[in-house]
């Protein structure tokens, strides 16, 4: 029976490890490289080998990203969500530190393998993801910046290994970073009350939410720009990308801001948001795919 319990507890532990680096996150990390990789170049010029290298790679720096900001989260997790891994007790801190440190390798050594350029540029992500949950997290908008600009390095990360950064990835990447950085101010909203009680200043705990509203109706104003007058203009089937960025991208974004702007009970709000943005996530990356 002790043993069963032992096994039990191993099995629980490892459960929580793997939750602290949301798998799902790291699977669209993954794909953003997949896709990046495809709008520059077709992988099999540069080796199917090499690109899932790069997958690998930027799944790696998502994880490391996700358990390093679960770590730093700790005191506002301990208040306003306390049933994560760290929070709860199921994963102590040095064992989720040995999580990251077992993905940083992971990615570093997959960075390595497709040369110095990669290592450079997985190394900065690496860098960006604890510069975040340590330093600009802790700031009005530029920490929501900061996770775009890592999710959108992702699918830069995959083109740099099979055509280099040209113009469709680079508009892609753009996109994302819209993408994500909307989807950020939305859940610092919602994490308004937890993070202002651990003490940390985001736009929603420094100003008052309308402004945190405008803010995410000003990002998807943009994104619909870019991908009406950039996203289409470089496609090489423009109608098509259209079709399918109508749906995925431009449909969901404009919804979610129509519902923060004119719904009057806020988390409820907030949550349906945050829902709609994840179900948009893989579908709105496949649509972006199309720009090649």
């Amino acid at each position: 029976m002790a043993h069963s319990a032992s096994h039990m507890g191993t099995g629980n532990r490892l459960a929580a490890a793997c939750r602290i680096t949301r798998p799902i996150t790291c699977l669209l990390a993954a794909l953003s490289a997949a896709c990046g990789g495809s709008l520059a170049g077709h992988p099999a010029a540069a080796g199917w080998g090499r690109d899932a290298l790069s997958m690998v790679s930027m799944a790696g720096v998502m994880g490391v990203a996700n358990a390093v900001n679960d770590i730093a989260d700790l005191p506002a997790d301990r208040i306003g969500k306390p049933w994560r891994p760290i929070a709860s007790g199921q994963l102590g801190v040095r064992t989720a530190w040995s999580v990251v440190l077992a993905l940083a390798l992971l990615t570093m050594t997959t960075a390595a393998a497709l040369g110095p350029t990669q290592t450079l540029f997985a190394g900065a992500l690496l860098l960006l993801d604890l510069a975040y949950s340590y330093r600009l997290k802790d700031t009005v908008l530029v920490g929501n910046l900061v996770v775009g600009v890592v999710c959108g390095g992702t699918l830069l990360f995959g083109a740099s290994v099979t055509g280099g950064l040209t113009l469709r990835p680079c508009v892609a990447a753009g996109t994302v970073l819209l993408f994500v950085l909307g989807y950020e101010i939305v859940k610092t909203l919602q994490d308004s009350a937890a993070d202002g009680e651990a003490g940390f200043r985001t736009l929603a705990t420094v100003f008052r939410p309308e402004v945190s509203v405008g803010a995410y109706a000003t990002v998807a104003a943009a994104l619909c720009l870019a991908v009406l007058a950039v996203g289409a203009p470089v496609s090489s089937a423009p109608s098509l990308f259209l079709v399918c960025a109508a749906p995925f991208l431009i449909a969901p974004v404009c919804l979610c801001a129509w519902i923060l702007w004119t719904s009057p009970d806020r988390d409820a709000s907030t949550a349906r948001v945050l829902l709609i943005l994840r179900l948009a996530w893989f579908p709105g990356l496949f649509s972006l795919a199309l720009l090649k």
